[in-house]
């Protein structure tokens, strides 16, 4: 999944994004001055300069390889990675001698992308250093859309990769890695209950991910299986006389098939109907006309019954 994604952005064209060439014709906002009304951005050239593409570029590649793409997580498509380690990825992140760590470069990419509505950004506090910096990331549909994937596609990879991880035994430590994260961020102190306007945008996307069909069939088999667990309760009385009749009736059929295998005669009916002596329809029609003039003899007295089938067809 991951693959797929970032071969798509590797080989994006910034210079004719047309997000892109929207945004630089109105102009860039900084982080810093988001708040401030009175701040008036200045419309900028409409090609972006290489070093800011190649920017973007390798964010966007960055963001692609740690993305969460398993589709039974709480929020589809965030970022399992600190964004420092998005920077060492880009080759962007310095860290001075007192600990302090920079990547402004890759902070300046992020920001645009943000205003571009490729990725949503939850910034907070650093409990280390002080620093406020991005804290949770998830990407947009605008983030595949605007690099030509399309909505059918992105739902057929989800799809493939829910049934790897199936196939694999996967889906157990996708979760407890999922919850790992939870539980990584809830030690930083970040938590979505009061934020109701970023949770509902998250839950927007992810509906826009899971088909409309595919939600229908997954309601459809909770119900059904809903209903027979209902079943299920209004039988336990009689469920383990069941299980027990089950169990005996396929002990009598093991201990049946146990005595026809140690029967001779049966050894050399078997010996004679698979050699190639015999067809194979007059052996059935053999065993047809000994069953039709002695019903039940088969599982009353197996050893009577192949004694017959090979005294008609005169081995003995």
């Amino acid at each position: 999944m991951a693959s797929k994604v970032v071969a798509r952005m590797s080989s994006h064209n910034w210079h004719r994004n047309a997000d892109l060439i929207a945004l630089r014709q109105q102009g860039y906002i900084p982080y810093t001055r988001r708040n401030d009304k009175s701040f008036v951005p200045k419309p900028m050239r409409v090609s972006a300069r290489s070093e800011s593409c190649e920017a973007l570029n390798a964010l966007s590649m960055a963001l692609a390889a740690n993305c969460d793409y398993n589709p039974d997580s709480d929020y589809a498509f965030e970022i399992m990675a600190p964004f420092e380690q998005i920077a060492a990825a880009m080759g962007c992140l310095h860290v001075y001698d007192n600990g302090r760590k920079a990547y402004d470069s890759p902070l300046h990419a992020l920001s645009v992308q943000e205003q571009l509505d490729y990725v949503i950004v939850l910034r907070g506090q650093d409990t280390d250093y002080g620093q406020n910096k991005p804290l949770r990331l998830w990407l947009t549909e605008r983030f595949f859309t605007s690099r030509g994937i399309a909505v059918d596609e992105i739902r057929q990879w989800l799809g493939q990769f829910r049934a790897w991880a199936i196939r694999n035994g996967l889906t157990e430590s996708l979760r407890k890695k999922y919850e790992r994260h939870l539980v990584r961020v809830e030690r930083i102190g970040i938590d979505l209950k009061d934020k109701h306007s970023l949770r509902n945008r998250l839950k927007q996307i992810k509906r826009w991910v899971v088909s409309p069909d595919l939600a229908k069939e997954k309601q459809a088999k909770v119900e059904q299986l809903q209903e027979g667990l209902n079943e299920l309760e209004k039988q336990n009385s009689e469920r383990l006389d069941w299980v027990l009749d089950e169990a005996q009736k396929n002990l009598h059929s093991l201990a049946r098939a146990k005595r026809q295998r140690q029967n001779p005669m049966y050894q050399a009916f078997v010996k004679w109907s698979t050699s190639s002596n015999v067809m194979p329809h007059e052996v059935v029609s053999l065993e047809q006309a000994v069953s039709k003039e002695h019903p039940g003899l088969r599982n009353r007295d197996p050893e009577v019954y192949y004694r017959l089938l090979l005294q008609r067809a005169g081995i003995i």
